[in-house]
């Protein structure tokens, strides 16, 4: 009897209710058209997570007609020129330049994503990408914030 009483608090939201933790997310986009066609078409998202479940996630979704004469990828920041983050090239199967994701959970070293958020909230992410191409043989390109979401609970915590 004492289970049967207790099953709805356990079903129910009783046990999570209290969130603790916080999430985050920004995500910015540019893309470059040349002829009517996306020679690049870049938006990277940042999602980030603090108290019991802590992790930050960086989201690149990298296309266009460059695919296979892209040979690297840099996200840098107008604000702060010594950040460099590395964004790995797609394989030659995949439609994409680069895509996936890249995590870093509390103790990881690599990759380093902290303060990603940041730079890229203040508008100030730019791509620097390399082709392998005679012109254009670089483009940088500046990113703008499309969406942002400072720390909040989320509502269905689980």
């Amino acid at each position: 009897m004492l289970l049967v009483g207790l099953a709805p608090g356990l079903s129910g939201c009783a046990l999570i209710n209290s969130c603790t933790y916080e999430e985050r997310s920004v995500t910015a986009f540019n893309a470059v058209i040349e002829n009517g066609e996306a020679t690049l078409r870049a938006e990277i998202s940042v999602n980030e997570s603090r108290g019991s479940l802590e992790l930050r996630a960086f989201t690149p979704n990298i296309t266009g007609t460059l695919k296979g004469h892209v040979t690297s990828v840099i996200l840098t920041n107008t604000a702060d020129p010594s950040f460099q983050l590395s964004i790995p090239v797609d394989r030659p199967e995949s439609p994409a330049i680069a895509s996936g994701i890249l995590i870093q959970t509390p103790g990881d070293t690599s990759p380093d994503l902290a303060g990603l958020y940041e730079r890229i909230a203040g508008n100030g992410a730019v791509l620097e990408v390399r082709t392998d191409l005679a012109s254009p043989s670089s483009l940088t390109i500046p990113l703008t914030v499309t969406q942002k979401q400072d720390w909040f609970r989320p509502r269905n915590c689980y």
